[in-house]
């Protein structure tokens, strides 16, 4: 283990909001303080959220491969594209990326609920216009759920074929998270059987995820490559606060974000 061959290793900074590619409880043990990053890329994971989402509402990509192939699919889009616009829009995990999420989700006029371990105050309910269900109502009542848990034990498989079996026919789920968080061969029998009328996947098991992998051949499966949080912007500022909480522990503070 390389760890164990860094006897001097006293700091771990995360240049990512991520961290369980690292064991956490083994550098504790040491004594080892780790830090993330876990609010710099907040806005792009949102704006990603509603482009997926509306990509696969408006059938942006069968129209635009149709359109670029020389087949005019206007009249097919006219009965099959849907507007954001009146949907409700479910948030499962309210922290800073999906209280990000909900500020955006405003202006479409959607019905925000949300299901989180920490449910917020009045007040924040208010401002954002959310609403609190539990994570059973948050499937069978949502069009959309997008997914803003971190992965740990009580989050692996989260998303499985109980819950699954509970949710709104046609539901459209939402995965920037991480993959363990859905169990999937859940997630691909609900979309074989019409629970799922679709799903967008920014995170893999494996990254690259195997080019036989059936969930990227899926007709149904919008996939991008684990970017919803990769901006310019947003990498721009993970790196200057991984390198000021550096700098901040190497002149002896206290390291900010410890997990």
């Amino acid at each position: 283990m390389i760890l164990e061959k860094m006897a001097k290793l006293r700091f771990v900074q995360c240049a990512s909001t991520g961290y369980d590619h690292l064991d956490v409880e083994y550098l504790k043990q040491r004594g080892v303080i780790v830090s993330n990053v876990p609010d710099a890329n907040k806005e792009s994971v949102a704006e990603h959220v509603i482009m997926v989402t509306l990509c696969i509402l408006r059938r942006l990509e069968y129209a635009l491969q149709s359109t670029r192939n020389g087949i005019w699919v206007l009249g097919e889009l006219a009965s099959s594209a849907h507007e954001l616009m009146g949907k409700s829009f479910g948030i499962l995990g309210m922290g800073r990326i999906g209280r990000q999420l909900a500020k955006r989700l405003v202006p479409f006029e959607v019905t925000t609920l949300y299901y989180d371990l920490i449910r917020l105050n009045q007040k924040e309910e208010e401002e954002l216009g959310a609403s609190y269900v539990t994570l059973e109502e948050l499937f069978r009542l949502s069009d959309i759920v997008s997914i803003h848990v971190p992965l740990n034990h009580s989050t692996h498989s989260m998303v499985n074929a109980k819950l699954l079996s509970q949710a709104k026919r046609g539901l459209i789920l939402i995965n920037a998270a991480r993959a363990e968080i859905v169990e999937k061969s859940a997630l691909l029998e609900a979309l074989e059987n019409g629970t799922l009328s679709a799903a967008a996947l920014d995170v893999y098991e494996n990254e690259p995820p195997n080019k036989d992998d059936p969930i990227l051949k899926h007709p149904k499966i919008l996939v991008t490559p684990h970017y919803a949080g990769v901006t310019w912007e947003a990498q721009r500022r993970i790196a200057h606060r991984a390198l000021a909480n550096v700098l901040l522990f190497m002149q002896g503070g206290t390291p900010v974000n410890q997990v």
